[in-house]
């Protein structure tokens, strides 16, 4: 699975729009596709080197965005005595605090637009947008500790 360039291949397309996707919510491309690609490939861990062939990319695009995937916890790095290079893996048990980050981002989010709000407490037309957003930001951010409290019980029943 470390064919160089082959974008035409089912596997090769999946990574693609995995990383897509990724760029929407702000990473970069290159980091998209090694994460992809660290989810499906085999055997899971990969140099610096078979990941760049894998992603057509070149090794500085990679070392840089494998530092980024590892500073999202997503992605270890690890040696084998007898091997010179090291080898990166997805970290899938991490994937929980990657999403976490995201849903501490929507509390912050709530915390900007109620200072906005208060910022513009005697001028209730210009915080009408902002009290709906802020509702929103609310409503979400009761609903999230459920949510999570919900999958970690249910990881606990599938792993008995």
């Amino acid at each position: 699975m470390t064919e160089r360039g082959t974008y035409s291949t089912p596997a090769a397309n999946w990574i693609e729009r995995v990383a897509a996707f990724y760029v929407e919510e702000g990473m970069p491309l290159i980091a998209g596709r090694i994460l992809g690609y660290l989810l499906i490939c085999d055997p899971p861990e990969r140099t610096a080197a078979e990941l760049a062939a894998a992603v057509d990319a070149s090794s500085g695009s990679v070392s840089t965005n494998i530092r980024l995937l590892a500073r999202a916890g997503l992605v270890s790095k690890t040696t084998r005595r007898g091997r010179e290079a090291a080898l990166y893996r997805l970290e899938e048990q991490r994937w929980p605090g990657f999403v976490q980050d995201r849903f501490d981002r929507v509390s912050r989010a709530r915390d900007l637009t109620k200072e906005g709000l208060r910022l513009l407490s005697g001028d209730s037309q210009r915080a009408a947008r902002l009290r709906e957003v802020t509702e929103f930001y609310d409503w979400l951010t009761d609903q999230l500790p459920e949510l999570w409290t919900r999958w970690e019980e249910q990881r606990r029943n599938t792993r008995r």
